[in-house]
């Protein structure tokens, strides 16, 4: 091969790799809608329309970050969210949003989570309640948000 081929090879394949590149991003960073559905909840999709709902509906959020390679996130979406006592806790008494930290990177750094799973609980006048870093069996996390629940209603009086 001549070097003046090897050159065009190269060029044709960076090209391909670029293509390929913004191909993916692009698939990544396609909006999903207002919600998803993780377990047996949905969720909002959207931090913004998180805020709103919890200022209208008097009710503190559940931000939970999450990212679709993520074993633990699976997991944790197979067990906690989908446990009917989590379903009923999160849904009568939680706003509850997904971030996926992939295509929301912006919300992940501006709330310094770098892993996931992660949760964050906020009052509803945006003040942190508290976070739980990485995965927690259901029994755990059952324990957890009942603890969370009692704080956040101390809270609001």
């Amino acid at each position: 091969m001549t070097p003046r081929n090897k050159l065009i090879s190269v060029i044709v394949l960076g090209l391909a790799l670029f293509l390929i590149a913004n191909w993916v991003e692009a698939a990544l960073s396609k909006n999903e809608g207002e919600y998803i559905k993780l377990g047996k909840l949905s969720f909002y999709t959207s931090i913004d329309t998180g805020i709103n709902e919890s200022k209208n509906l008097s009710k503190p959020i559940f931000l939970y970050f999450r990212s679709e390679t993520c074993y633990w996130c699976k997991k944790f979406e197979e067990e906690a969210l989908s446990d009917k006592m989590v379903v009923d806790i999160l849904k009568k008494n939680f706003v509850i949003v997904s971030i996926d930290t992939f295509k929301q990177k912006n919300v992940a750094l501006n709330l310094n989570v770098r892993s996931t799973p992660y949760m964050i609980f906020f009052t509803k006048d945006g003040e942190e309640i508290s976070r739980i870093p990485g995965y927690l069996p259901t029994d755990e996390f059952l324990i957890k948000l009942n603890e969370i629940l009692a704080k956040s209603k101390l809270n609001q009086y």
